[in-house]
């Protein structure tokens, strides 16, 4: 496997991303970025709801509805007098029922208390019904799980058939991991009404897979095969595909089978290795699965947010799944602890991180239109930048002007404009626009850029 340097190149520094627009080329791809909320405290989970909005929990105990054109924030729960948050734990893991908003059931992850004598409390999966303002009728699925101030896991992930894992960390208690009376380092399956499905490989068990430390990442590929990251102790993080019914080997084994105290265990063939490790750790997170031919650097690729590495890394596979082909890492630093990520409705990219000035940031490919499309062409509107209206300079009257995001997608358009006619652009979110022209008489559009602030 070929692996490539860290890939950054910035036009600006890190203070100018909050509430401001800025460029990073990545390869041969320019990204905007900018910041879409700073308004949340600790962002642990992300989920993108259709076109409109954003769905965010905040470990503290909240969650709430981000709009994806304002950024203006709803929160629709707050648990803060329910969660007990200490350390690593808090309010975690959130999934949106796949047929949501039709089935407006979202499913959470939270750790409670008292603490015991030691200093262990209790997790539980608990679904809620949203009513088009709040999240209401909470119904607990799985109650009872053993956590501690680090390693509770939890990520969500629905399967085809509509039934949910989750995962759950070893409490710090690494023997948990392989008791099958314990569901502490685990992958959950269950139904949706909490009960058990028939054909979980343990009869009568929530339990799917066994042997994790703590996995906090987890997506589908296109193949349909599932993959997760999990984080190791000082050496090997791991990506995995998740099969039902296997061990992965924790903390018998670390990885791969290649160290001499591993010989035993490996040799029995009971346990599956990962597809990909890092040494030293990086701290791997949540994980989504790419595809965007305008974004060729990442197109067809896993990304992977990280922790203590601070990163983005995308990762290649090869067409069995069995191992990664290439990888790349951006941005390290540059952001802090990288915590989740979504992929939006127009291909854009939303990043949670720790940060209390950028908490979720937002990332659009400038491609098709390109920086360098613009760059020898006359401006075709002013002001610009421009806050509530712009209008045409060229003093002719157009048969259509039509404004586009970055992604081609048409927000506005408008017929037979008037000479000197204003276009109001105030419910327009702020960023950079393509504005096409064509002028009455002229059969050519023509295109250029402008800016909305805020």
């Amino acid at each position: 496997m070929e692996f490539k340097k860290l890939l950054f190149i910035a036009s600006f520094g890190l203070a100018s991303v909050v509430h401001a627009q800025g460029t990073q080329v990545v390869g041969t791809t320019t990204l905007i970025i900018d910041t879409l909320s700073n308004e949340v405290s600790v962002p642990w989970e992300i989920q993108v709801e259709g076109e409109d909005y954003l769905w965010v929990t905040e470990r503290g105990g909240i969650v709430s509805r981000i709009d994806l054109d304002t950024g203006v924030k709803d929160t629709v729960l707050d648990l803060t007098v329910d969660v007990h948050t200490v350390g690593e734990s808090g309010l975690l893991g959130m999934a949106l029922h796949p047929d949501f908003p039709v089935i407006a059931e979202v499913f959470l992850v939270y750790t409670y208390g008292p603490e015991d004598s030691q200093g262990y409390f209790k997790e539980r999966l608990v679904k809620y019904t949203y009513d088009n303002t709040d999240l209401v009728t909470p119904d607990t699925l799985i109650d009872d799980i053993l956590a501690w101030g680090n390693h509770d896991g939890s990520r969500l992930h629905f399967l085809p058939d509509k039934t949910l894992l989750m995962s759950t960390g070893e409490c710090s208690q690494s023997q948990l991991s392989q008791d099958s009376s314990s569901l502490s380092g685990k992958y959950l399956r269950v139904n949706t009404d909490g009960t058990i499905p028939a054909d979980n490989p343990f009869p009568g068990s929530y339990i799917y897979t066994m042997g994790h430390r703590n996995s906090q990442g987890i997506c589908a590929l296109p193949n349909g095969k599932v993959i997760i990251s999990e984080h190791g102790p000082s050496t090997d993080d791991e990506l995995t595909v998740l099969e039902s019914g296997k061990n992965y080997g924790w903390p018998l084994i670390h990885g791969f089978c290649d160290e001499t105290f591993e010989d035993t265990p490996c040799a029995t063939g009971l346990y599956t290795e990962p597809i990909h490790t890092w040494t030293p750790t990086i701290a791997t997170s949540d994980l989504v699965y790419y595809q965007n031919p305008i974004f060729p650097e990442w197109n067809n690729r896993v990304l992977m947010v990280t922790l203590n590495g601070q990163r983005l890394v995308a990762l290649e596979l090869n067409a069995q799944t069995t191992a990664v082909t290439d990888e790349d890492q951006y941005f390290q630093g540059l952001f802090g602890r990288l915590r989740d990520i979504a992929i939006g409705p127009n291909k854009e990219i939303y990043i949670a991180t720790n940060s209390g000035s950028h908490p979720i940031l937002k990332m659009v490919p400038m491609n098709p239109l390109s920086v360098s499309e613009f760059e020898s062409q006359v401006p075709l509107v002013m002001p610009n930048p421009a806050e509530s209206y712009i209008q045409l300079v060229d003093n002719r009257q157009a048969d259509q002007v039509s404004i586009l995001d970055l992604n081609g997608k048409t927000i506005l358009e408008l017929k037979n404009v008037e000479v000197g006619n204003q276009i109001d652009i105030t419910k327009l979110a702020h960023g950079t626009y393509s504005v096409e022209v064509k002028f009455t008489g002229n059969d050519q559009i023509q295109r250029s850029k402008f800016i909305k602030e805020r």
